[in-house]
């Protein structure tokens, strides 16, 4: 298994089985099958035999052992596994099973030691227990005892945090929480249209909770900024009017599904992400014909200033809008928030960073420097 990042990259997911053993609040997945199954062996080697084969641009296949939950699919994992490393391959690889981590008996545990160096882990948890049960079906209890073991086998790997309506509340202490354990997160707001009647009741409280973790990360300058949401920094900032301009005209709308993303469902059938699988999105696939690049919509997306940084998935705009190019608006206000917080945490390292005397900067890089802050500073005083 390689870990060069410089090697083009294409990830593909393998959804293993549709089974989940939890009921998470803001799951984007239906549970719309007839009943629930699992990716047989064959499938599972066609699949990795024919993209480890393709002659194309892709010099790295990451296969991602996906659900439901996967773990409950675990036979399929160690056989694939292992008949994948009995051969030899003209590409390089890497290995992922996404997990909830609650279903560890000792014999997994076992097999997933001895192979560490093959296959990575990613868990989820979404802060102190209290919010990690309000969202994840009370299952911190579960999850509690492998959580070490993920940490001190996968170091590198990132846990996933995210964020639901009624774990609003917790963020800051949450966030505070796993940093102090150690643990390498990302955290993001629920990519669904979670905010009912209370958006904003509950975004206020999220500018509350984003301004203690501002104060939190200014105050703990040796921790890097929680991606992505206090790492929501504009890209064109500091860019003088000629290259900012430039940067607008080749914005693009790709974000990868189909290409350097391929998700593969239990029979085999491929799809450009795992949100197009029909028992998951809840109605059948787009053909091939309606994907390709069209201009965004609407046009209040193509006017606003953060475009050039603002999230979007195609998968969410056709499930929500029946088009790719017809951005959801639902998160713009949080974008905003976590953008402005961002600014603010920024504006506060550059200036410690300018005041340190025993930084060295030349005449150019001070001012380029002092460029970025007051681009900072306008942002914060016109807003978004």
């Amino acid at each position: 298994m390689c870990s060069c990042m410089k090697l083009k990259r294409r990830n593909v997911i393998l959804v293993i089985t549709n089974s989940c053993n939890l009921n998470c609040n803001y799951c984007y997945e239906k549970r719309i099958y007839d009943s629930p199954g699992i990716m047989s062996l064959s499938t599972a080697k066609d699949t990795i035999r024919y993209y480890m084969s393709q002659d194309d641009e892709y010099e790295l296949i990451e296969f991602n052992f996906f659900g439901g939950e996967p773990m409950l699919a675990f036979p399929l994992i160690t056989d694939t596994i292992e008949w994948f490393f009995s051969k030899k391959w003209d590409k390089d690889s890497a290995f992922l099973i996404t997990t909830n981590g609650t279903i560890l008996n000792e014999e997994m545990k076992g097999w997933l030691f001895r192979n560490r160096k093959k296959v990575n882990i990613a868990f989820s948890i979404d802060g102190i227990p209290k919010a990690h049960n309000i969202n994840r079906n009370n299952s911190y209890d579960l999850l509690s005892p492998n959580i070490y073991f993920f940490m001190n086998n996968w170091p590198d790997q990132s846990a996933k945090m995210t964020i639901n309506a009624e774990s609003i509340p917790y963020v800051a202490e949450s966030v505070i929480h796993l940093e102090e354990m150690g643990l390498k997160f990302t955290a993001n707001i629920s990519h669904e249209d979670m905010w009912g009647q209370n958006k904003d009741e509950l975004l206020a409280e999220y500018e509350h909770q984003l301004s203690l973790l501002v104060d939190f990360y200014a105050a703990n300058s040796n921790l890097e900024p929680l991606d992505p949401i206090l790492n929501s920094f504009p890209n064109y900032l500091g860019l003088d009017e000629i290259t900012k301009k430039k940067r607008m005209k080749d914005f693009s709308q790709y974000c990868g599904a189909g290409f350097q993303t391929i998700a593969v469902d239990i029979d085999g059938t491929q799809y450009p992400c795992q949100r197009f699988i029909p028992w998951i999105s809840g109605k059948p696939a787009p053909g091939k014909d309606k994907f390709r690049k069209t201009p965004w919509k609407p046009k209040k997306c193509i006017d606003c200033k953060l475009l050039l940084s603002c999230p979007t998935c195609i998968a969410r705009n056709w499930i929500y809008n029946n088009e790719f190019s017809y951005r959801t608006t639902f998160h713009c206000e949080t974008f905003k928030l976590e953008v402005l917080a961002s600014a603010r945490l920024q504006a506060i390292k550059i200036q410690k960073f300018l005041e340190d005397k025993t930084v060295n900067l030349t005449q150019e890089e001070a001012r380029q420097q002092k460029i970025k802050l007051d681009s900072i500073f306008e942002l914060i005083e016109e807003g978004i």
